[in-house]
């Protein structure tokens, strides 16, 4: 669908304006996120689709139930945002995988590092066996670790701290006691992983439910208010 409607998002990419800074870190989060647009497309996808769905809605408010027009304006308001913040939603998802594969990776490489010292053969060996998750920021940090150069492309906090002490080693730099302090992290992230994982669903379903509960409340009083208060207008 989205494919249907990209030559209308190009064309209203072409007048969003963003500065350097925010255009510079929205790229770096489309990269991470897998998303093909650039970071124009992706706020004027957000803004065609809101859009298509007011126009849609509201043609078919005005011919089935006019009084339905506040709800499209919402829907269409809900739909911006949805689009809006994907980015930040796989993103989330992304680095919570990694999150989960981390301590391992970490692990891996600091024991990897006693009787490897070239730290580009032993991520491209990680990089074949790694998740699809964290396959992306290896990538990244192999491209770092050859032009000598770190642009902190990486988004997880930890993965910058490993990058950082990683092109360290690669340039001659001591870094025992940074990824030993790194290691010591990754337990207690390992710990935290697993509490979360076992705590947040009832949670999350719960979360999830009330704006639905909420929004159908607001329009089944809403359509009926109006059709009572039209009623009351031709009895009176």
């Amino acid at each position: 669908k989205q494919r249907l409607l990209l030559p209308v998002i190009k064309i209203v990419a072409l007048i969003v304006h963003l500065d350097d800074f925010k255009e510079r870190r929205m790229q770096i989060k489309l990269e991470r996120a897998g998303f093909i647009f650039t970071p124009q497309e992706y706020y004027a996808r957000a803004v065609v689709m809101s859009a298509g769905t007011l126009i849609i809605g509201g043609i078919i408010s005005l011919a089935i139930m006019p009084s339905m027009s506040v709800v499209i304006c919402i829907l269409a308001v809900i739909v911006y945002f949805h689009f809006f913040g994907e980015v930040n939603d796989k993103l989330k998802e992304k680095d919570e995988c990694i999150e989960r594969e981390l301590p391992k990776f970490v692990r891996a490489i600091v024991q990897g590092l006693k009787t490897e010292k070239d730290v580009i053969k032993l991520l491209e060996n990680y990089g074949e066996i790694a998740s699809k998750g964290l396959q992306y920021d290896i990538e990244v940090l192999i491209l770092d670790l050859k032009s000598g150069n770190f642009e902190n492309r990486v988004g997880n906090a930890y993965m910058s701290r490993l990058a950082k002490s990683l092109i360290a080693i690669n340039r001659g730099d001591n870094q025992e006691a940074s990824l030993n302090h790194l290691l010591s992290d990754m337990s207690l992230l390992s710990h935290e992983t697993m509490c979360r994982e076992l705590n947040k669903r009832p949670g999350r379903v719960k979360m999830m439910v009330i704006p639905i509960v909420v929004i159908g409340i607001f329009t089944l009083f809403y359509v009926v208010g109006v059709n009572l208060f039209d009623s009351l207008g031709g009895i009176m």
